[in-house]
């Protein structure tokens, strides 16, 4: 099997301020550093933040909730908007979340915001009307938090046994 040296790259992982630089090669060719790389769906960095990866994910899942709104304006029947959300929005918040689920508040919360405005569209609710956890059980959801942990009991579970 040959390998083509254009898509192959070099991703250093390490916590160290000045990690050691090796050149690599592939037949004849120099592989190129890179900073980041996105691999089935997860962007990796070389010091192991997910910063990048939660951007990517809450940016993506915002698009997908505006195009709902968008395009769904007139849509009155909540378990129709209910399994729209869950089947584009969440589906891709919580993709590969056992790899990269975030220990760092800021990075929760910013996950958190796109479920918030999810259910105020889905429940057609105003701000202020009633709070997200009131909305959540409305609609018989959990926190995303509460779904990450869950899906590492899950994924331990299936490790061990």
């Amino acid at each position: 099997m040959r390998f083509n040296e254009l898509k192959c790259k070099v991703l250093t992982v390490s916590r160290k301020k000045q990690p050691v630089d090796f050149t690599y090669r592939l037949g004849s060719t120099t592989l190129t550093h890179v900073e980041k790389e996105k691999d089935l769906g997860v962007t990796m960095t070389g010091n192991l933040s997910w910063d990048s990866h939660i951007h990517e994910i809450t940016a993506k899942a915002n698009k997908l909730l505006g195009l709902l709104k968008r395009t769904c304006p007139f849509l009155t029947d909540v378990s129709v908007r209910r399994t729209l959300y869950l089947s584009l929005v969440k589906s891709n918040l919580c993709y590969a979340c056992e790899v990269w689920s975030p220990y760092i508040c800021s990075q929760k919360t910013k996950i958190e915001r796109v479920q918030r405005r999810a259910t105020r569209w889905i429940l057609k609710a105003r701000k202020g009307d009633s709070s997200c956890n009131e909305r959540l059980v409305d609609l018989n959801l959990l926190p995303l938090c509460y779904d990450r942990e869950i899906k590492d009991l899950m994924f331990f579970y299936k490790a061990l046994y």
